[in-house]
């Protein structure tokens, strides 16, 4: 069993393509090293990640970008044991997103966008991500 964990977050300021560049640079490094595979979704001052790998190393990895301070209001909004890995090829595959994308994504705890239920913002993130790695879309896309 593989174990994912998925957390939305806002940015604590612009992220420029450098700025992203450098991220996904060690993100990638770090996550061949921990056997983490996983998705980064950013969309002007949010991110939506998925991480998948041995619960420890994802669970330790998680705990350490929470304390990151490029970004803050990090929420976890599902953890689950799986078969397989969803982005078995991606140390960490990025896509950004338009706008618009995040008006259909409430916060986990349905505070945004019509006050939807946790099971509702859980089921649209999966969505999400399972849509982009679906599509094979050049993990450096948007860069």
């Amino acid at each position: 069993m593989i174990f994912q964990l998925c957390y939305l977050s806002n940015a604590t300021r612009d992220m420029q393509r450098e700025d992203l560049v450098d991220l996904l640079s060690v993100s990638r490094r770090k996550n061949e090293a921990l056997g983490i595979t996983g998705l980064l979704l950013y969309s002007g001052d949010r991110f939506i990640q998925l991480l998948e790998g041995e619960e420890a190393a994802v669970r330790e990895l998680y705990a350490l970008i929470s304390k990151d301070e490029r970004h803050r209001d990090v929420t976890l909004v599902y953890e689950e044991h799986v078969q397989a890995r969803t982005c078995p090829d991606w140390t960490m595959g990025f896509q950004a997103m338009p706008e618009s994308e995040w008006l259909e994504f409430p916060s986990p705890d349905g505070s945004e966008r019509g006050l939807r239920p946790m099971l509702e913002s859980m089921s649209r993130a999966k969505a999400v991500l399972r849509s982009v790695a679906e599509r094979g879309l050049d993990p450096a896309r948007g860069l």
